[in-house]
């Protein structure tokens, strides 16, 4: 028959539970730890930058298209080696001690470390790269190809059709009539980013506690 929630058996204790979690928080070794770190961030990285290329169009620019692409792969990548990684280092039997002579418990593979190198790089690439192509479609708003096409050009800025010579011309006129306080130029639609992260460094301030770590 059907009984009300507040007169069934409780599915878990509450109380043990935050114990346990208490104690896996005290226990944990520190490259686990950081093993789950690094995945959140990298994962709330790849979501803040596609989040940031929806609002202005960024993300219809083609050089920006294939930087989400290449984030998403990369980040991918990482998050899969680290949970391959995470798992390894949970299961293990036994840790190694300085006298124990067998195989070295590795917590982090040599390959995850490139891995997350490279999603690193990545995000960075794609940030500097997002903030040129929203600065751009502030000055040129829907020329998506012609933004795509200023963002590849290295030294020399090459223009061959009429209509994007013709949009970067009228770009830099509307810069100029709004420097002398003429509104009869519209202004480019606000297509601002917010920072939404910070950066954290970790490193150790005991040097006989190498695994306590403090953050700035």
């Amino acid at each position: 028959e059907p009984c009300p929630a507040f007169d069934q058996e409780p599915l878990f204790d509450p109380y043990s539970r935050a114990e346990m979690v208490l104690h896996a928080f005290e226990t944990i070794h520190p490259a686990i730890l950081m093993n789950q770190v690094l995945a959140v961030k990298l994962s709330n990285a790849k979501f803040v930058l596609e989040s940031a290329a929806v609002p202005g169009g960024a993300g219809r620019v083609g050089s920006v298209a294939r930087g989400l692409l290449a984030l998403r792969e990369a980040v991918d990548a990482a998050l899969e080696s680290l949970a391959e990684d995470a798992l390894d280092g949970w299961m293990a039997p036994k840790t190694t001690t300085v006298d124990d002579e067998s195989d070295p418990l590795v917590y982090v593979s040599t390959s995850t470390v490139a891995k997350c190198e490279e999603a690193c790089n990545v995000v960075g690439e794609l940030e500097i790269l997002l903030s040129r192509a929203l600065s751009l479609l502030r000055k040129f708003p829907g020329e998506y190809e012609l933004v795509d096409t200023l963002l590849r050009c290295r030294n020399n800025v090459l223009l061959e059709r009429t209509d994007e010579r013709s949009a970067f011309l009228e770009a830099f006129r509307c810069h100029e009539s709004d420097r002398a306080n003429d509104f009869n130029c519209p202004p480019p639609p606000e297509v601002t980013a917010i920072p939404a992260m910070k950066e954290y460094v970790l490193r150790n301030v005991d040097s006989s506690n190498p695994c306590q770590l403090s953050a700035r």
